[in-house]
């Protein structure tokens, strides 16, 4: 029911139409039985009336079928489709932070696994309003030959009914507690590629990730899925039995009862009976999948809900701001750790920078770099203090557009295949002169803004990411450890050829780095210890004060 909802609110009349289209379909099936079953009784053979109302039976049942599960099929194709996007952009549109605590195992979990489950199951919803048809229409019709023996049926099926529901809420909770354990199992498996070359390096570390995070995580959703699919097999074994018992009431204690059940109505009511057990074995088949579709609805819903943020629909900036000056006044910003599981506390801190600035940030590892370049260009927002741009506050409405003013290459960061130049300029022309000069020319190329190709070594990838922000063309440009994985010819391009090059273009560039051989080219250096800033220099050495 949950499923059929979440339909209608994409297209309430199609999901309706559709509907009514399987009812009428339901029904036929069921009339198509009862056709038959009259024919036999009269011994109608030969009657063409009874024979052409087969055939416009026969042909509302197909097409009406055919045509619900066009319906629905063309509709929940797109209602997955935009449900996809939806997320998607509620996820970039969500704060940075947030969506690092939610952990990538978690949004992929749903992303791929949830959203896959319900567009098997969308289809089938035309099937299944059939079925339930058939089996009403199927009841309706046995009442009519005898609504006595239809109660006989009734008080047992309302048996198999309970217990069958019984079984499944205990199922459901089998399962809603597998697909909780599922985001750790997807975490898990991510690690093995992800950290695949410190796994086949360090033996320990492979026994202890196999045998105890891979391994309960593991275990932990076969176990659930186990109790789960034990009690859907029992539910629908159960009903199998029960089935097969109302069948053998019908020809063997009905006829004793004496309650006037003549051969003929019998004959029909095992017709009758043989024939739904079809609609009612499907719907039995569907039901874990229907279930475990519930479930994974609500993980996306919860997901939605998680996120909160609405897509951001607001025009494309044109270009970024005119700026004179970017100032962090009295910032401080707090995250719990992950290593050592304390808060830590970037700031206050107060920092201005303007235009044509070449300026380092050093300091040791987990003093709070990368958290100060993302309080810099609007990822994070401060806990207190203001980040301000020409003197005005960069409040949430305005956010977006002062990013506009940033091309930042992260450590962590993600290579896009496509590049996208400034001003509508043509990437693949601009893109070829610079390549040359990165020493990728013989090895990538760019063809209507995509690159030729991405697999490439780590250093290699940083460097088209290099490309991919000048093409970009931004005002100010922040790179994160970017020379780390460079071999030292091209450390001395980086740093005595392109970041000498933005400055003279105006540019103004924050660059995070252990180089201290290259701190003399810097405007100004600011050293970051525990957060804070310790000293910030302005001489022609770099040597912090």
């Amino acid at each position: 029911m949950k499923l059929l909802f979440f339909l209608l609110r994409a297209n309430k009349w199609m999901v309706l139409l559709a509907v009514a289209v399987s009812i009428v379909s339901g029904i036929t099936n069921a009339g198509l039985v009862a056709l038959i079953h009259r024919v036999w009784a009269w011994g109608a053979y030969t009657d063409p009336r009874w024979i052409t109302a087969f055939v416009v039976v026969l042909i509302v049942q197909i097409t009406s079928g055919l045509g619900a599960q066009l319906m629905v099929l063309r509709l929940s194709l797109r209602v997955i489709s935009d449900l996809r996007m939806d997320l998607s952009a509620k996820i970039l549109a969500s704060p940075l932070r947030h969506l690092e605590k939610l952990g990538s195992a978690r949004l992929m979990a749903v992303l791929t696994d949830d959203v896959a489950m319900i567009s098997r199951i969308l289809p089938n919803v035309p099937r299944m309003v059939i079925d339930l048809t058939t089996l009403c229409a199927g009841a309706i019709y046995m009442a009519w030959l005898s609504p006595v023996a239809l109660l006989v049926i009734l008080a047992f099926t309302t048996i198999g009914v309970l217990l069958y529901r019984v079984l499944m809420r205990r199922a459901l909770r089998h399962m809603r507690h597998g697909r909780h354990v599922y985001d750790s199992l997807f975490d898990s498996l991510q690690a093995i590629y992800n950290g695949a070359k410190q796994l086949k390096l360090n033996q320990l570390r492979r026994r202890d990730f196999l045998a105890r995070d891979l391994h309960e995580a593991v275990e932990g959703f076969r176990v659930a899925n186990l109790a789960g699919r034990t009690l859907l097999i029992s539910a629908e074994n159960a009903t199998r039995l029960l089935f097969f018992v109302i069948l053998g009431l019908l020809i063997f204690v009905v006829p004793r009862m004496g309650i006037g059940v003549r051969s003929e109505i019998l004959t029909g009511y095992v017709l009758m009976s043989l024939f739904l057990y079809r609609p009612l074995g499907s719907l039995m088949a569907m039901a874990p999948d229907l279930s475990r579709a519930a479930v994974s609805l609500a993980k996306v819903e919860e997901l939605g809900l998680t996120l909160s943020a609405r897509p951001d629909l607001s025009p494309p900036v044109a270009e970024a701001l005119g700026w004179k000056r970017i100032e962090l006044r009295g910032v401080t910003y707090s995250y719990r750790r992950d290593e050592d599981d304390r808060v830590f506390t970037v700031g206050p801190i107060d920092l201005t920078l303007e235009p044509g600035e070449l300026v380092f940030v050093i300091g040791g590892n987990g003093s709070g770099k990368t958290t100060l370049a993302k309080l810099l260009c609007g990822l994070y927002p401060p806990d207190e203090g203001e980040l301000l741009l020409d003197g005005e506050p960069v409040t949430s409405a305005e956010v977006e557009r002062y990013r506009q003013l940033f091309s930042v290459v992260f450590s962590d960061f993600h290579l896009f295949s496509n590049v996208i130049a400034a001003g509508g300029a043509d990437p693949d022309a601009r893109a070829a002169e610079h390549l040359e000069d990165l020493e990728l020319a013989h090895k990538v190329k760019v063809e209507g803004g995509v690159f030729s190709t991405t697999a490439l070594s780590q250093g290699q990838r940083k460097r088209l990411a290099l490309l991919a922000a000048y093409l970009e063309d931004r005002p100010f440009y922040l790179f994160d450890e970017w020379a780390a994985d460079q071999d030292p010819q091209f450390k001395e391009v980086f740093y005595n050829r392109v970041l000498p090059e933005l400055k003279r273009n105006g540019k103004t560039v924050l660059v995070i780095t252990h180089d201290d051989r290259f701190l003399g080219i810097a405007d100004r250096c600011v050293k970051l210890e525990e957060g804070m800033v310790r000293s910030e220099t302005r001489d022609s050495t770099g040597a912090a004060s």
